[in-house]
């Protein structure tokens, strides 16, 4: 199968999966409930770790529950921003946006089984959370 094709069936599935969590409750306004932005956040960085810990043991298989998990946090985040001012706001979810998409590379490389191509999409996911620390999320969602 192309490449093509199975990114296009990827991104089908996680759209599938993520309706489903929106119908189980699995809302930003419930994982705000749960603990705030500065948990979600934390949330989000730990769940990088486990990708990068699947991608760097070449357990591929361990990106599926890790690129699900991390779905809400990035959600939540973006409803938080927009409490933010505008600019921060567009910045942070523009970064999110940038998470995102990276996360959804590096489940397409797993599920090819390509080790080489996981690793390149973990630097984007790596450079994408770095792109988010850099907007320092613990003070600008500090009393959320």
């Amino acid at each position: 199968m192309n490449t093509q094709f199975l990114k296009l069936r990827a991104t089908y599935l996680l759209g599938l999966i993520s309706l489903f969590n929106l119908c189980i409750g699995t809302t930003p306004v419930r994982a705000q409930a749960q603990g705030g932005a500065l948990k979600t956040w934390a949330t989000i960085q730990e769940t990088v770790k486990e990708m990068e810990t699947a991608v760097q043991t070449k357990n591929l298989h361990g990106i599926h529950d890790a690129s699900m998990k991390i779905r809400a946090p990035i959600r939540a985040l973006k409803a938080h921003s927009s409490m933010l001012s505008a600019d921060k706001g567009q910045t942070f979810i523009a970064a999110l946006k940038g998470l995102d998409d990276a996360v959804t590379d590096l489940h397409s490389a797993a599920d090819e089984g390509n080790q080489a191509q996981a690793e390149a999409a973990l630097k984007n996911v790596e450079r994408a959370l770095d792109q988010l620390k850099a907007q320092d999320p613990e003070t600008a969602f500090k009393g959320m």
